[in-house]
């Protein structure tokens, strides 16, 4: 059987990027860095699913429909290859945050503030925060046949479940405004210092959101979408102006990832 002499480039970038996400396991790299490295793998693997996971689907479509039995096995092999090393990827990724980088933070008073009930002092603070600075930034849409809403490339949400007043049960989609406002809320206390996700400020104050509601559950989400420049090889036209035209389609493409956040 010939031997391949080239890595796949999707597969590539994926083992690539785990490189990345490896330097935030690293105990000789400094510990803020290390969290930058986290950032950067989340990032990079946004990336992938905007521009490289729609070829391989995309791929694999043909795959059913030709001939080639090789070909087809082939392309279906990459593509379950590359969505095992990314639910691969995501575990290791909450295994370094949780288990190694929280608690280095914890050990020189640092409290990031992950699935954790909010300290007292955290507590108050949050709740000046968000009805000085977050409520006026959030744009609840009722998920329902008379209501439309289209849900941004890249924008975190959440999916809240309430009962209304009159016993109606409805789907409410929140924003996360995470571009208007800070994504961490800091709070100093004494030789403490406690950083809340904006996530979780919003998440504490639902009931000032949806006041004579009963709240059922509250979910986070994030959609990622087809972000590729779909260029012809010949263009007759102004090729500046069809660049800028596909550009402007990229955050209203076909979603590739429905993500809901380690939390």
């Amino acid at each position: 059987m010939e031997q391949r002499r080239f890595f796949n480039r999707d597969l590539s970038w994926l083992s690539f990027n785990e490189r990345v996400m490896e330097e935030a396991a690293n105990e000789k790299v400094p510990l803020l860095e290390r969290i930058k490295f986290l950032s950067i793998f989340s990032s990079n693997l946004d990336e992938f699913y905007r521009v490289r996971m729609p070829v391989l689907r995309a791929l694999q479509k043909i795959g059913e429909k030709d001939d080639n039995t090789i070909d087809a096995e082939e392309r279906a092999a990459i593509l379950n290859q590359a969505l095992s090393l990314i639910n691969a990827q995501q575990q290791r990724f909450g295994a370094i945050l949780k288990d190694k980088l929280i608690p280095l933070l914890k050990a020189i008073d640092v409290h990031l503030l992950y699935n954790e009930v909010f300290p007292d002092v955290v507590k108050k603070a949050a709740g000046e925060y968000f009805l000085s600075e977050v409520l006026a930034f959030l744009q609840p849409a009722v998920l329902d046949v008379g209501h439309s809403f289209f849900p941004e490339n890249n924008k975190l949400y959440f999916i809240v479940d309430i009962l209304d007043a009159a016993g109606d049960n409805k789907i409410v989609l929140l924003n996360i405004p995470s571009d208007e406002l800070p994504r961490f809320f800091t709070v100093k206390s004494d030789n403490a210092i406690y950083i809340a996700f904006l996530d979780d400020i919003i998440r504490n104050n639902l009931d000032k959101v949806f006041k004579n509601t009963k709240i059922k559950g509250c979910y986070s989400i994030k959609i990622t979408r087809d972000a590729e420049l779909d260029l012809q090889d010949e263009y007759p036209g102004d090729l500046s102006e069809e660049i800028e035209k596909q550009l402007k389609k990229r955050d209203a493409g076909l979603a590739t990832r429905f993500f809901l956040p380690f939390r």
